[in-house]
């Protein structure tokens, strides 16, 4: 789909690249959620090239969201995959959306989190509803969603080479790799610092941190599950449930085992 502020990536990486390329139009915000990279033909929707490409595309505040499937990659690809961000993208952060993926953003210019601002955009019902539908209840529990800023996701890929055009190597993997995903995820969560937000007030930070701790034992719990250790896994699932037992993202946990 393509809006005149907004620019959303195809499943076939060929049709959003010619878009760009056709065009010298500016977009708000790129989209990309194509399927994994070891999908035939979808490699170079990861590239730095393909990113290099897109950041020429946005406006001056523009926002790149990268859709990023953990379970589908080992820890080197990903690695990989985050370098080619990062060499496109002066500014980038990453963010958790649920369990098994995350979401990198790039911009040319800083990307401030403004607490009044965010604030604002809970006020409109809508937004409010929308976000409580997937756990996000409050300003405070989608800040804590953030994982790290440019310097954490730095660290993760030092010393390794870019995903680029001619250096697909991601995509040769199977579509998922068994036991990558509880390699790939700690990894990243060891990242975790708290947000940098403006206009924050003392309880607004307090609460962002408890709601980090809270999702980062969530977590834990669903890698004792991995592990196989199912009883340590209840054990930290229903003190999870037991703090916030109205969170639907929480809920789903509990009912999927």
């Amino acid at each position: 789909m393509l809006l005149r502020s907004s620019l959303h990536g195809r499943h076939d990486g060929r049709d959003g690249r010619r878009d760009l390329l056709r065009s010298s139009d500016e977009y708000d915000v790129i989209t990309l959620e194509p399927p994994p990279p070891s999908a035939a033909g979808v490699v170079n929707l990861y590239s730095r090239d393909f990113y290099a490409l897109a950041g020429h595309r946005l406006t001056a505040n523009g926002l790149l969201a990268q859709w990023w499937p953990l379970a589908t990659q080992n820890d080197e690809d990903s690695r990989a995959m985050v370098r080619a961000f990062l060499d496109a993208f002066p500014y980038a952060s990453l963010w958790t959306t649920e369990l098994h993926e995350m979401l990198l953003l790039g911009s040319p210019e800083p990307i401030e989190l403004d607490a009044a601002r965010i604030g604002a955009r809970f006020d409109h019902p809508e937004v409010a509803s929308a976000l409580g539908q997937v756990g996000i209840g409050s300003p405070a529990a989608m800040l804590a969603t953030w994982i790290a800023d440019r310097g954490g996701l730095e660290h993760y890929a030092s010393g390794v080479m870019p995903v680029t055009d001619d250096r697909p190597g991601i995509e040769y993997a199977t579509w998922t790799r068994r036991g990558e995903f509880s390699r790939v995820l700690p990894a990243l969560m060891a990242l975790t610092d708290p947000p940098q937000v403006i206009n924050a007030s003392p309880e607004l930070i307090q609460s962002i941190a408890a709601e980090q701790n809270r999702l980062r034992r969530l977590y834990e719990a669903a890698l004792e599950a991995y592990a196989g250790r199912s009883e340590r896994a209840g054990v930290g699932l229903a003190q999870v449930l037991a703090e916030d037992p109205n969170n639907p993202y929480y809920a789903s946990f509990s009912a999927s085992r």
